[in-house]
């Protein structure tokens, strides 16, 4: 087997237990297939009785911190995974290697259905029973974050975090999109440097996203909105709105805790959509869904969305406690197409539910955090060193070698909330987006750059003949803003106040005064013009102001000489 380097992910198990490392005890082992010797992947291992719990990852490994008291009671380790029988251990050692017996299958030849139930028939009853099988009260998921990208083979990107999911509806309502109902909190995390072809792009954090892949809590409202991925942003399922449109087949029976389970394959009927371009738009979509024979609960959903310039595959497994069905490991695995870059961007999310709060919730609010909020939580290696350990996929040496070409991990986390919150105040950050953003327009359209600040009067009084020009020429031409304020509050207050803001249509960066562009352009006085044609030549670097008529001249030619050619 090749060398692997593992990497521990921590989590949290119970709110009270990261205090002290003395006051857990750590179980580990490995799960493998009886006959195969395989590894069993994403099995739920927990204490019987309660919610604390951890995940096996795909070379079958897992960790589970426990609280020490425990030592003193009879403890049952209970293992469940769809299409093992599960494997009980009482008072486990710490120690433990575990081969699991698979399931015996019913094959779907086999099995017999009243008129009035179909493989599509079970599945419409499986999202009418959710309010019966699943938890609909208040509740709070702790979980474990994970997320990694690469470029082609070159991984350049790695977060981890501790953070709360407050539904405060529980599952007695599918919310359209992850934040709609419910709360997130991020506890704590630890990052690498984003050394990605597209830093400037990311997300600063994706939890909405990992969030999205559960069907069970979250489907889209309109049959209309969504069949096509690319016009979901966060992958919702629109499965329940859309049974019409999808073919249903019952593949056989198999076991999942000690209940007999249909596995039921789907796929979209249309794999293509004629956009109105003309251009047909690939949009293969397929899946499988686990539900029980008995009370038709899904408990696990895997689904895979191939288009044309991008891949997304999900998958969410859920597991029973106190008679109800909750979230427990859900991942998200896609790879975007940059045809004109020509590479492909992958990345990996994965939310793991360590513990589930049900009583004396101690309720809050809060969205999916930016980049702000983010920078505001201080890198706590105590933290890290003593909270619950959960071991999570392995990462592979070349991950490690690829994260570290610059500085070890280790350092990186300790240093990255520095060198990020220095990049963001200061406005280097926008100036990279900036540089990145006319290249990007290089070849398309002629760009219009307006040099202001929020203190600067004239500045100000151009901005309602800058927004005629916007809308008279449009999509034509692209206009960029680059403020040399230092104070980002005052520009972002400027925006609101002077409704500067214009989707789609102007581009907004905050370079501050002693940015490489300011100098490079030699700003000593605003306001100030620039224009850049359709070749991404500096044809006027002091260009007019758009309340003066012959700036409407000059864009025209530019467009003329395009049209002329």
């Amino acid at each position: 087997m090749r060398r692997l380097i593992l990497l521990y992910f921590l989590v949290s198990v119970a709110g009270n237990l990261c205090a002290q490392s003395a006051s857990v005890f750590i179980i580990e082992g490995r799960l493998t297939d009886a006959v195969t010797g395989e590894p069993v992947q994403y099995a739920s291992i927990g204490i019987e009785g309660t919610s604390v719990g951890t995940s096996s990852n795909t070379d079958g490994y897992f960790s589970l911190r426990v609280p020490a008291s425990y030592r003193t009671k009879n403890v049952t380790l209970k293992i469940s995974c769809v299409g093992y029988d599960n494997e009980v251990v009482k008072n486990p050692p710490e120690k433990l290697d575990i081969q699991m017996n698979q399931s015996k299958t019913m094959l779907k030849d086999v099995v017999v259905f009243g008129r009035d139930l179909s493989p599509q028939g079970i599945v419409k009853r499986a999202f009418s029973n959710i309010n019966k099988n699943y938890y609909t009260k208040p509740f709070v998921y702790q979980t474990f974050y994970r997320h990694y990208c690469k470029d082609d083979s070159v991984y350049g990107r790695l977060i981890e975090a501790a953070a709360d999911v407050y539904k405060r509806k529980g599952y007695k309502v599918q919310q359209p999109f992850p934040g709609w109902k419910d709360e997130v909190r991020v506890n704590q995390l630890r990052r690498s440097y984003d050394n990605t072809k597209v830093s400037s792009g990311h997300v600063p954090i994706a939890l909405y996203s990992i969030m999205g892949v559960d069907p069970v809590g979250y489907q889209v409202r309109s049959s209309s909105s969504s069949v096509l991925g690319f016009f979901n942003r966060y992958e919702v399922s629109s499965l329940r709105k859309n049974l019409n449109r999808y073919e249903f087949t019952l593949d056989g029976i198999t076991e999942y805790d000690g209940e007999q389970v249909f596995v039921i394959n789907y796929r979209l009927r249309t794999d293509s959509v004629q956009l109105s371009t003309g251009i047909p738009w690939r949009n293969k979509q397929s899946g499988t869904l686990h539900i029980t024979t008995k009370s038709y609960a899904i408990v696990k959903s895997d689904f895979t969305r191939l288009s044309t310039v991008d891949t997304v595959h999900t998958f969410s497994i859920f597991k029973k406690i106190n008679g109800k069905y909750f979230l427990y490991h859900s991942l998200k695995d896609g790879r975007n197409l940059y045809s004109r870059e020509k590479f492909i961007h992958n990345f990996h999310l994965e939310l793991i539910t360590t513990d589930i709060v049900t009583k004396n919730i101690k309720s809050f609010k809060g969205k999916e955090p930016g980049r702000e909020e983010l920078l505001s939580i201080q890198y706590d290696s105590t933290f890290w060193n003593n909270y619950n350990i959960l071991k999570a996929t392995p990462l592979e040496e070349s991950i490690v070698a690829d994260l570290e070409k610059a500085q070890p991990l280790k350092d990186q986390f300790t240093d990255y909330l520095a060198f990020e919150r220095e990049r963001y105040f200061s406005g280097k950050e926008d100036e990279e987006k900036f540089n990145k953003f006319l290249e990007s327009a290089r070849g398309h359209r002629p760009v219009y750059i307006d040099v202001w600040a929020s203190w600067c009067g004239p500045c100000l009084r151009e901005m309602p003949a800058s927004m005629d020009l916007i809308d008279k020429y449009k999509s034509r031409v692209a206009f960029v803003y680059l403020s040399i304020d230092d104070d980002i509050e005052a520009w972002r207050k400027a925006l609101k106040k002077f409704n500067l803001e214009r989707p789609f249509l102007a581009n907004h960066f905050r370079i501050g005064s002693a940015s490489d562009a300011a100098k490079l352009f030699d700003i000593e006085s605003i306001p100030r013009y620039i224009l850049v044609d359709k070749k991404g030549n500096f044809v006027n670097l002091d260009a007019p102001r758009p309340s003066d008529p012959s700036i409407v001249e000059e864009l025209n030619r530019l467009l003329a000489e395009e049209i002329g050619k």
